[in-house]
């Protein structure tokens, strides 16, 4: 009975404090199954072991994975970049009275059709050349608001001079070059 009398709060197969070596017994702060590490100290936390995903990060930049666009909107998008582009000429020509840098806008505006529609050249070349035109208009339209009063082709003739046909021809070149 002696033995019996010996016990303590412990359950049945569980061992005492004082029973468990030194290198088994619990460590501060650690989670409940973490093995304590040869040489830790009290108080150290034990490594964690990485979790395992069930697929690696990078799926996610797979080909598969990634949505299609298709041609309804890729051809959005050059619609936008046209009406944008548009814009840009007209801005820049009409109220800040620009001449020269539209031919760089009218460059810009060949090589984004002109990458947007890769494969389908006429599209983004007669997209760009649209886009230079309705922008040229633009301008013209401007000078109509500020009292302005010579026809489309004879305004740009006087003010933009041989830079018009050039902007066209510009933005035409651009967007073949580039959706090759």
């Amino acid at each position: 009975m002696a033995a019996m009398d010996d016990s303590t709060d412990t359950e049945p197969g569980e061992r005492r404090t004082a029973d468990v070596p030194p290198g088994d017994r619990p460590i501060a702060g650690a989670e409940p199954g973490d093995r304590p590490i040869a040489g830790a100290e009290p108080g150290d936390r034990p490594a964690r072991q990485p979790t395992r995903l069930e697929r690696p990060p990078s799926d996610r930049y797979a080909r598969e994975a990634a949505p299609e666009a298709g041609v309804r909107g890729a051809a959005g998008r050059a619609l936008g970049f046209a009406v944008g582009g548009a814009a840009a000429i007209a801005f820049l020509g009409g109220p800040l009275s620009m001449t020269g840098g539209l031919l760089v806008v009218s460059v810009a505006i060949g090589i984004v059709l002109g990458s947007t529609l890769r494969p389908r050249t006429a599209v983004a070349v007669g997209l760009s050349v649209g886009s230079v035109v309705v922008g040229l208009l633009g301008v013209w339209l401007f000078s109509r608001v500020e009292g302005g009063v010579l026809d489309p082709l004879t305004y740009l003739a006087d003010v933009e001079g041989p830079l018009a046909p050039l902007q066209l021809l510009l933005a035409a070149a651009s967007a073949a070059v580039t959706s090759r």
